[in-house]
């Protein structure tokens, strides 16, 4: 309790003093609290990165009313692509989402047309020119070039490795080799892949099952069980992916909605299949009940969607919540955006997807038929100026930038550790200390304390000498004189009789 009402008081002095700094409350003009974590994983209040400047509908494109959109993509040209589901149609439109510039519900086949039926996901490649659309309903993934011809059709395939019932893509991205990885439908053991010739290849990506108390007892119990009993005990499955995103360098970034695990919630994964967000030790989304009083205190993160913009954030877009969680490439959180509720910025339970285009970023709602665009605040691009600095090595000329973030936002965590190690790169181990210090950033102080202790010694070494030189002289000194001054003492009685009985 003591511990909770010492961040309380932290967290009310942080607002009033940035208040009387820049004349403005804490917190955003947002219809809902904007909030991020300190150095402790509490919430408290923060400045927005991003404000929701205006929500986009079907009739607003003049394409009619969306009916449950469920995917989003943005192309090279920055042309937006809806899977508008309940509308058996995928429509394009300009980046500034003034209009829509064409519909495919109708493609072209060597036989005539086909029709698509609740198309779930959409990806359009730079690298094939072509379009990858999970047509959902009528089980099967087409890929189509950009005139709306389909050039190749991916069912269920007709291999060993394959061993489901069901064929139902939901999500799909390629690679610039052209491979393709689908999320299909009650499929755990990772993202479908297949190659540019449409060839089944197995799975990438498997998500990972969390270590508690029923699986290790359950794995111990397999290993004495009989096989009758193993084909009745029930079967510890992981959760399957939910979506992903794919990078310019290829990594692919997935995540999982699952109420009951956290493991892999969101992954970075190399080709050989391994998660490098393993070794960061980030949880990704809300880590406690929240600066909110609008959410449901037993609620979990849900992750629905993620992107990965063009300067590398990651998006990550929360079904429960409607919350947008931004991190930098490192795992650190940035912004939190978005809400439940009917206003403008807020979302209903059902949010789809999210995307990004520039300082942009775009969400859309499966319940509400719209697609939201938040825009970035100006002290969301001092942040993010501050973070490209930080990231790439540019420590001294990232100072300022922090300083100026933490002006504004004397709760920012990562302004605190940006200033210090902009400070130990200068060799000013002092202050670095000090804001690693409130930063709750260890590893960094004791960089900073080792810089500064050997400073330090550097500094007095001649002192340092000198006094050494004048210890050990003097120990040696009162060494002799105390053997001199015992050698010349009158002896006692008991050593004169000795002497004599030597004698």
């Amino acid at each position: 309790m003591q511990k909770k009402a010492n961040h309380l008081a932290a967290a009310v002095f942080s607002a009033l003093m940035l208040t009387a700094a820049i004349g403005a409350p804490a917190v955003s003009a947002e219809h809902y609290n904007v909030y991020n974590y300190d150095c402790w994983g509490e919430a408290v209040p923060a400045q927005a990165g991003y404000a929701a400047q205006r929500a986009v509908s079907g009739q607003d494109l003049g394409c009619g009313a969306f009916n449950t959109p469920s995917d989003l993509f943005r192309d090279w040209e920055d042309r937006f692509y809806i899977a508008d589901s309940g509308n058996n149609r995928i429509i394009v439109t300009d980046g500034d989402f003034s209009k829509a510039t064409r519909i495919y519900d109708k493609l072209k086949t060597e036989d005539g047309e086909t029709t698509l039926k609740d198309p779930e996901g959409i990806y359009v490649s730079q690298e094939t020119q072509c379009m990858y659309i999970a047509d959902t309903g009528n089980s099967r993934l087409l890929v189509c070039d950009l005139d709306g011809n389909v050039q190749m059709e991916l069912t269920r395939p007709d291999s060993t490795l394959y061993e489901n019932e069901t064929f139902k893509p939901q999500k799909v991205v390629a690679d610039k080799a052209g491979n393709i990885y689908m999320v299909l439908n009650n499929i755990t053991n990772g993202a479908a892949m297949f190659n540019s010739d449409g060839e089944f290849q197995g799975y990438f990506g498997a998500n990972s099952v969390d270590a508690t108390a029923e699986v290790v007892a359950n794995y111990f119990w397999n290993m004495i069980a009989t096989d009758e009993m193993r084909a009745n005990s029930s079967r510890n499955v992981a959760a399957g992916i939910t979506s992903f995103d794919i990078d310019d360098e290829g990594f692919i970034y997935t995540v999982t909605q699952s109420s009951s695990s956290e493991a892999d919630r969101v992954k970075k994964v190399n080709p050989a299949g391994y998660n490098l967000f393993s070794v960061l030790g980030v949880t990704f989304g809300d880590l406690d009940s929240v600066y909110d009083s609008t959410a449901n205190e037993n609620y979990t993160t849900q992750m629905v969607d993620i992107d990965i913009d063009d300067m590398g954030h990651i998006n990550c877009l929360d079904l429960e919540t409607g919350r947008v969680f931004q991190y930098d490439e490192d795992g650190n959180l940035l912004f939190i955006l978005g809400s439940t509720s009917d206003q403008l910025g807020g979302f209903s339970m059902k949010v789809s997807a999210v995307e990004t285009m520039g300082k942009n970023i775009y969400v859309s709602d499966a319940m509400k038929n719209t697609i939201t665009i938040f825009t970035e605040t100006e002290f969301g691009g001092i942040v993010h100026n501050a973070v490209a600095l930080y990231n790439a090595g540019y420590y001294a000329e990232a100072l300022e930038p922090w300083r100026e973030v933490l002006k504004r936002d004397g709760n920012s965590h990562m302004a605190y550790v940006g200033i210090s190690s902009a400070l130990y790169n200068e060799g000013n181990y002092k202050e670095a200390m000090k804001y690693a210090k409130l930063a709750q950033a260890h590893n960094l102080y004791d960089k900073a304390f080792e810089g500064y202790r050997s400073e330090w010694l550097n500094q007095n070494f001649t002192w340092i000498i000198l006094v050494v030189v004048v210890l050990i002289a003097a120990a040696v000194f009162f060494h002799f004189r105390n053997k001199k001054k015992k050698k010349n003492q009158p002896k006692n009685l008991v050593e004169m009789l000795h002497e004599g009985e030597e004698e």
